[in-house]
């Protein structure tokens, strides 16, 4: 059978894993000299060849190769859910992966904010890129409307509502910050990195998580910075500087 994993399906699975795996909670990266390595693998729940734990004759390989069929696992835990199929049966582990992501969520809504995160997150964002100037006029929206016009899915707009915990507090830093054009400077930013990866042939999705990583100084490992990049990238979503309005 085919391993054939869209980049979509990867992305969403190792964001909404907190890059940790579903069983035993440890970090699925290894963070040395300031580069990361992947160490967790995305393991088939019903198995992708016949001879794979829990396979299912039923099942099309999109299907056994789909979002809802996948989880992440460290090494051990992936070993261990194959070698025992009637501790880890589909059910089982359909609600491990459930769980363990509900878990992550909590986290990422109830993490404190931390300012001195987002002052390194919006010093990276200034100093590393070039500053066009945006001025499309500002239609308001609802986020509802907002989502079903790009087509993000359900797991998209769940980390909105989970940003949306924190958009005062940002629009609180920003109105406070000594420069006046610090806001402005910040948004054109922004809708260049849109613009960019809308140039590209990613799905809305993945152009939602890449600005979530862009957004986090590309610290996606540590759940503050996540959690902040989340918010951040919500902030100017809510306001329809990026995504279609």
């Amino acid at each position: 059978m085919s391993r054939n994993i869209s980049s979509k399906t990867m992305k969403l699975l190792f964001a909404n894993s907190g890059n940790k795996c579903a069983i035993c909670k440890t970090d699925i990266t290894d963070k040395e000299d300031g580069n990361a390595t992947v160490l967790g693998e995305m393991a088939h729940i019903e198995g992708l060849n016949p001879n794979s734990a829990r396979y299912n004759t039923n099942m099309t390989d999109p299907e056994r190769n789909s979002y809802d069929n996948l989880m992440i696992l460290c090494p051990t835990c992936h070993a261990k859910i194959d070698h025992n199929e009637a501790k880890y049966t589909t059910y089982d582990l359909k609600k491990i992966k459930l769980d363990h992501e509900k878990w992550v969520s909590d986290r990422l809504i109830i993490k404190n904010f931390s300012f001195a995160h987002l002052d390194v997150i919006l010093s990276f964002l200034i100093n590393n890129s070039s500053v066009k100037t945006y001025n499309e006029e500002i239609r308001t929206i609802t986020p509802g409307e907002k989502i079903a016009k790009n087509n993000l899915s359900s797991k998209i707009a769940n980390f909105i509502k989970m940003g949306m915990c924190r958009t005062p507090d940002i629009k609180e830093y920003l109105n406070k910050n000594p420069d006046p054009n610090f806001s402005d400077v910040l948004r054109n930013i922004f809708v260049e990195k849109y613009l960019e990866l809308k140039n590209k042939d990613i799905s809305e999705d993945e152009i939602f998580i890449e600005l979530i990583t862009f957004a986090s100084a590309g610290n996606i490992y540590d759940l503050s910075y996540y959690s902040a990049g989340i918010s951040l990238v919500t902030y100017f979503f809510e306001l329809c500087e990026v995504f279609e309005k």
